[in-house]
């Protein structure tokens, strides 16, 4: 991250670092592998996430498409990321580029830009990954062939959760134009990553921990914008924050999100001018929403599902005959 940074700040174009830094969390995806495997991982990872963004940025030229594409998006990438085995942070990125992608209005020939610095971002993130590899002390763990109907086979109820993903993005895009929200991928993003939660338990602890933690973070972010920061001294706040964030995210992430909220504002203050005042607001209402809608379609889902399932009998086979 730091490097890409660097790159935008001597450079004298910070939408580099935007950009480039939307790419270095493809190392995310990195797992304990054989070398090959991870390299088309993470191409593939790359790839998809760049055509995300690609898709929403076009949607910009007829509004009431970007819903569509995003809800799209949505589904595709769950149905990849969960037969695949690409667990956490799974089609969240693809998710965030799209609805960012959409939420920018540039000329189309400004899209291939941004996506070369999204691929500068990913090609230091593989890089790092290689080196990671070679590193790591335990020995990788093989991934078994399997052909794609045997995956499907194997989680027959991959389309049904992903139809549950897509449609509850799809509202959140939807909702979030309607209403006229400064920044409306924040509402989008944040629906996403409250679905990322395991169970319903895990979801609803999310979405109290993430607006908790957006209330805190909002006011840690109120003084850092109004300190009157040079464009590096916001640099090493965001590599800080960042750093911060994800060692705290796997022990509590509530507390992750003091340092995310700031971190995302920063970022977002880098490229524009932008009245603190309004980006705090609506930095907390995009959240807020957002999380609420992400637990309540959870809630919806499982409360409905369990009725259907006890409705219906699914659990019944032809081992006996009824009584």
């Amino acid at each position: 991250m730091t490097l890409v940074f660097l790159l935008g700040y001597f450079s004298g174009n910070m939408t580099i670092a935007t950009f480039g830094f939307l790419g270095i969390f493809t190392l995310m995806y990195y797992d304990n592998i054989p070398l090959k495997n991870l390299l088309i991982r993470f191409i593939s990872v790359a790839s998809f996430i760049l055509i995300s963004f690609n898709i929403g940025a076009l949607t910009t030229f007829a509004n009431w498409t970007t819903p569509i594409a995003i809800g799209f998006i949505a589904f595709v990438g769950r149905v990849f990321f969960r037969l695949y085995n690409i667990n956490k942070p799974g089609p969240f990125f693809a998710v965030l580029v799209s609805a960012m992608g959409a939420s920018i209005d540039i000329p189309a020939r400004q899209v291939p830009v941004l996506g070369s610095f999204y691929l500068l971002g990913a090609s230091i993130a593989t890089i790092m990954a290689i080196i990671v590899h070679f590193v790591e002390k335990d020995p990788t763990e093989p991934i078994k062939k399997k052909s794609i109907f045997q995956r499907i086979f194997e989680d027959p109820g991959v389309f049904l959760d992903s139809i549950f993903y897509s449609s509850t993005l799809f509202l959140a895009v939807y909702l979030s134009s309607g209403l006229q929200l400064h920044n409306p991928y924040w509402m989008v993003v944040s629906c996403a990553a409250i679905l990322q939660g395991d169970n319903l338990r895990a979801v609803m602890q999310r979405n109290a921990q993430r607006i908790f933690g957006t209330i805190i973070g909002i006011g840690i972010a109120a003084l850092l914008l109004n300190a009157s920061l040079t464009t590096l001294e916001a640099i090493v706040s965001i590599i800080i924050l960042f750093t911060v964030s994800q060692i705290t995210v796997s022990s509590n992430y509530a507390l992750s999100a003091f340092f995310t909220t700031p971190m995302a504002l920063l970022l977002a203050s880098l490229t524009k001018d932008q009245d603190v005042s309004t980006l705090l607001q609506y930095r907390f209402i995009g959240i807020a929403l957002g999380s609420l809608l992400g637990a309540a379609s959870a809630l919806l889902i499982t409360t409905g599902l369990n009725f259907y399932n006890q409705s219906f009998h699914l659990h019944e086979n032809f081992d006996k005959e009824p009584d």
